[in-house]
């Protein structure tokens, strides 16, 4: 049962990522207002995408959350792909602001994977993990995945590098 929760978990988050991509607000068109001008909101600012940093086993996704190299895992590669959710998402209304994925692979095939989803707040990281299986670790969403799931998706991808190249096409950036 864990299995196919931990592999539907990851078709969601997937074909959740993949609706996003590409999808960008309509323009909007200058019209005159009767009303008052809003307030403006000073805006935040985007953390920066330089390397990752790494620390023994650690690897920091910029500042939002620190990923620990899993236990007992050989791997050769390790991968960080991070993308911020858009304004038109409907996660950004949940207060979902960024999603990365850890990949670990050995010989090129997958070994492990975090998922990592970055909230405004403790309470809507809890609420996203408790509704989609993952775990709450303050205001972000962690959802992992070992090499049986990888195993099991390998008739649909077949190696790391596929899984890699399939999160950069739909929007994902590579923290390098």
């Amino acid at each position: 049962m864990k299995r196919f929760a931990a592999i539907l978990l990851a078709m969601m988050l997937i074909l959740g990522v993949l609706s996003g991509c590409g999808e960008e607000p309509a323009p909007e068109t200058e019209a005159p207002s009767t009303e008052a001008p809003e307030t403006e909101v000073p805006e935040t600012e985007a953390p920066e995408t330089e390397a990752p940093e790494t620390e023994g086993n650690t690897l920091d996704l910029m500042g939002m959350y620190t990923v620990t190299d899993p236990e007992g895992v050989e791997y050769d590669e390790r991968v960080a792909l991070y993308m911020p959710v858009i304004e038109s998402d409907e996660l950004y209304a949940q207060g979902a602001r960024y999603n990365f994925v850890v990949f670990y692979g050995l010989e090129g095939q997958g070994v492990y994977m975090y998922t990592v989803t970055t909230f405004e707040t403790e309470d809507e990281a809890a609420a996203y993990a408790e509704a989609n299986g993952g775990t709450a670790d303050g205001a972000a969403a962690v959802s992992t995945s070992d090499a049986s799931f990888f195993a099991t998706m390998a008739s649909f991808i077949p190696d790391l590098a596929t899984w890699i190249d399939n999160n950069k096409a739909s929007g994902m950036m590579e923290l390098e």
